[in-house]
């Protein structure tokens, strides 16, 4: 019992994203109003910001859990995120390395609206270890170290798809960060 309660927690704690970078310097915090913090970091933190279209839309059962819930501390269920991948035509590049097609994965909870093939909008892509929670299962492994993973640009939320009617503002934002010649 005690080792099924192990697997568990930490497959939850390997499938959750992490911080995985330094916080914005105060300097250039304080150059963002209060109401635009929150998109801030994530463009702080983003790998590449990209407008283009969703070419392709799949589901990646790799990355997902296997059983339908998934019970936390004191008995409460949550429903299990199905994981996806998807390609983007790169049409700009605010943030990050130009490139004409993106890989890149999400994670959703069950009956909830996902991007779909086609949709054009502006996207804020994240690096993260993406792990492969099926296999890892498969082996029934006691740590996260024995389960394979991959590095790859992913979605953090909802709000890491923006219309393209903001890139301007976005640009500001990035311009006030001083991240607009990072990484290309």
């Amino acid at each position: 019992m005690r080792r099924v309660l192990l697997v568990a927690g930490v497959a939850l704690l390997a499938a959750c994203p992490g911080p995985t970078t330094k916080p914005i310097p105060a300097e250039r915090l304080a150059a963002v109003p209060a109401a635009e913090r929150e998109l801030a970091e994530s463009l702080f933190d983003a790998e590449q910001v990209v407008a283009g279209r969703l070419v392709q839309v799949a589901e990646a059962p790799e990355y997902e859990r296997p059983g339908q819930l998934l019970f936390g501390a004191g008995g409460t269920k949550a429903t299990v995120a199905l994981a996806y991948s998807g390609e983007i035509r790169v049409d700009s590049t605010l943030v990050g390395r130009t490139d004409p097609t993106l890989h890149v994965t999400f994670f959703a909870p069950r009956g909830s609206a996902i991007p779909r093939q086609d949709t054009t909008a502006i996207w804020i892509l994240h690096r993260r270890v993406l792990w492969r929670l099926k296999e890892c299962a498969e082996r029934q492994s006691v740590t996260s170290t024995a389960c394979p993973s991959d590095n790859g640009l992913a979605l953090d939320s909802d709000s890491d798809v923006r219309p393209l009617a903001e890139w301007p503002h976005l640009r500001s934002l990035v311009d006030a960060l001083g991240l607009a010649g990072r990484r290309r």
